[in-house]
């Protein structure tokens, strides 16, 4: 994902903890905060509970990777937080995929046409 889409600042991940909106699913936890910009930013967040540092990478690279294929088809203006949760680990890429789409269509962040 490009470095303009992604959310890398300690303060807006404090900013969408505090005053995002949040959805969440068995492999994931998404949050969304309308944002000021004409695009939608991405972060991700796997905390000490998902496991060593091996396991935090990999939760980390399967949500980028699912952000990666939805962002062309989500609204811009919004700033998302995926967080990701232990049940990850036993997740397949396409699984992750599907589950952040539900959680966006949930949350209506889902808007353009762009193939994803």
């Amino acid at each position: 994902m490009k470095r303009r889409f992604r959310l890398r600042r300690t303060a807006d991940f404090q900013r969408l903890q505090r005053e995002g909106r949040s959805w969440s699913h068995p492999l994931l936890v998404l949050v969304a905060r309308r944002n000021d910009l004409n695009v939608t930013r991405v972060g991700v967040l796997a905390t000490r509970k998902i496991g060593k540092a091996v396991h935090r990478n990999r939760a980390k690279r399967l949500l980028r990777e699912a952000a990666r294929h939805l962002h062309p088809r989500l609204e811009p203006g919004w700033d998302l937080l995926l967080i990701a949760r232990s049940e990850i680990l036993q997740a397949k890429e396409p699984q992750v995929r599907e589950a952040l789409a539900r959680l966006a269509r949930e949350a209506g962040l889902m808007g353009g046409s762009g193939e994803g």
